[in-house]
């Protein structure tokens, strides 16, 4: 799937993750987190979800991921989404989200949750754009006692 590809943007791609791509990933990871999931949870969801493991491409270079799973009850949970720090801003993030939704839907899922920081601005911002709500607050969700939001979505 192609994406931003206009004069003000760089053309992108939007693909599913391979074996090869996991080092990058994990690399932005480790630039937009300050508590980064494991590797070994990386490997899992691409062995697990592959077709809901996906980056976006720019000019041959990954700068950003997302990652859904499917739960009991066929609810989507968005895992987790990053985009290079140098690449934010771009709507590469929104377009990720927009094609997890879509790779979601094609499943059967009609509900997709997510957890972000309630620190997070942008990203509680990109979200309610996208048409989540916050559903309730999670105390001392993070490993620093900080809480986040539960967000949730109808697809249907």
């Amino acid at each position: 799937m192609n994406v931003l590809n206009n004069k003000n943007t760089l053309p992108c791609k939007i693909r599913e993750v391979t074996n090869n791509d996991i080092s990058k990933v994990y690399d932005i990871e480790l630039k937009s987190f300050k508590y980064p999931y494991p590797l070994y949870l990386f490997i899992m969801y691409l062995k697990l979800f592959p077709k809901l493991f996906i980056v976006v491409e720019c000019k041959g270079e990954i700068v950003g991921y997302g990652i859904a799973i499917i739960e009991s009850g066929k609810i989507g949970h968005i895992i987790s989404i990053a985009i290079d720090p140098k690449y934010r801003g771009l709507g590469l993030g929104k377009a990720l989200m927009k094609e997890l939704e879509r790779r979601l839907r094609s499943y059967g899922v009609s509900t997709v949750k997510l957890e972000v920081s309630v620190n997070n601005h942008i990203a509680i911002n990109l979200y309610r754009s996208l048409g989540y709500k916050v559903v309730r607050r999670i105390s001392r969700y993070y490993p620093d006692g900080s809480d986040a939001y539960l967000m949730t979505k109808n697809l249907t």
